[in-house]
């Protein structure tokens, strides 16, 4: 039977210094459990900083292993058995996204998103590249991580072979050529450019496609979806800013899986998200034609793109994401800062794969 044992402090006394234990029998402390956790990441003060916290981790006893570079992360993960990653979303210039799949296919582990940004774009980005958690750094501490570990650690993770490790593998062709970072030069470059970014995105979509038998295909109200997702946006917006949105009154049922239009639905209204969290104001409508949703945002003002570099790439890596989506939902996707940008998808789509 536990017991219950601490000194008695009067009234009078500081009530902080009070202290009450549950113990057992013989008073021991309960056994940490031992794991071994991999940073990956190129900023040294980060490094050190999470270091310390891992230490700190009160349900576990950690190794602490660091890996400042992709290639010293994989040889890290070849050389010794890992229970977790760390893993920077921005780093040595590019996202990591490529670099979670390759974690995943040598090793399996649990990774952790980790980004200074609180960016709604990181999150939707990390999901569908198979991450399995996202922490903000803002948000550190050794509770948090001990809390996290303790939910990841309970079981181990299923071994994963499914579109979307493929999708995720895929991602590292963005990165070969450049896409989210570097503009292409004129002329044959840039035909080039539109081709190999074309090809990517039937890619995507054939894949996404080919998870919706795991999502399944359902009916339901398509506004609903919109009216949550303009909530979200509009707690970005900053001064004068606003996402404007008049709902239908009636429903509007439409037959696709729910996963994948989730993901699409937010990840389009988050360029209306971007222009009034810089400000500006962003309306969107609804319409059904001739038995297709066609969502409209037209920006008026504001800056449609974040500034520093590593927002800019999450933007750049979730348009592309959406746009797969878009043609995983059977649609078409189409952004343009002066006429808007419209999303237009079917309101029934065949539950056959395409």
């Amino acid at each position: 039977m536990a017991q219950l044992s601490g000194p008695f402090v009067p009234a009078t006394e500081d009530m902080s210094a009070r202290r009450l234990r549950v113990v057992d029998a013989s008073d021991a402390a309960a056994a940490r459990r031992t794991i071994t956790v991999l940073h990956v990441g190129d900023m040294p003060d980060d490094t050190f900083l999470i270091g310390r916290l891992v230490a700190a981790l009160p349900s576990f006893a950690a190794t602490f292993v660091v890996a400042g570079t992709r290639e010293a992360a994989l040889s890290a993960l070849a050389r010794q058995r890992c229970d977790i990653v760390l893993c920077e979303f921005w780093m040595a210039g590019q996202t990591t996204m490529a670099l979670i799949d390759e974690i995943k296919t040598l090793a399996n582990v649990p990774v952790i998103l980790m980004s200074a940004l609180e960016n709604d774009d990181i999150e939707l980005i990390g999901r569908r590249a198979g991450a399995d958690g996202l922490l903000s750094k803002s948000d550190l501490a050794a509770a948090t991580l001990d809390r996290v570990f303790s939910t990841l650690l309970l079981r181990r993770p299923p071994v994963r072979r499914d579109a979307a490790s493929m999708l995720r593998a895929l991602m590292a062709d963005l990165y070969a050529v450049g896409l989210a970072l570097r503009p292409e030069r004129k002329g044959d470059r840039q035909t080039d450019h539109v081709a190999r970014r074309a090809a990517l995105v039937r890619s995507i979509a054939d894949l996404e496609a080919a998870s919706r038998s795991g999502a399944g295909v359902q009916r339901f109200d398509a506004i609903s979806f919109f009216v949550d997702a303009v909530k979200k946006q509009n707690f970005r917006a900053e001064a004068e800013g606003a996402v404007h949105f008049l709902a239908p009154s009636l429903p509007l049922p439409i037959e696709t899986s729910p996963t994948l239009y989730a993901d699409l639905v937010e990840g389009f209204l988050a360029e209306a998200g971007d222009v009034a969290a810089s400000g500006g104001v962003a309306t969107v409508s609804l319409k059904a034609i001739s038995g297709r949703l066609i969502a409209t945002i037209d920006p008026l003002g504001g800056e449609t793109t974040a500034g520093d570099a590593e927002a800019r790439a999450a933007a750049a890596e979730r348009r592309l994401l959406i746009e797969g989506l878009a043609q995983a939902c059977g649609g078409t996707i189409v952004f343009s800062a002066e006429s808007g940008h419209v999303l237009n998808v079917p309101l029934r789509l065949s539950r056959q794969s395409d």
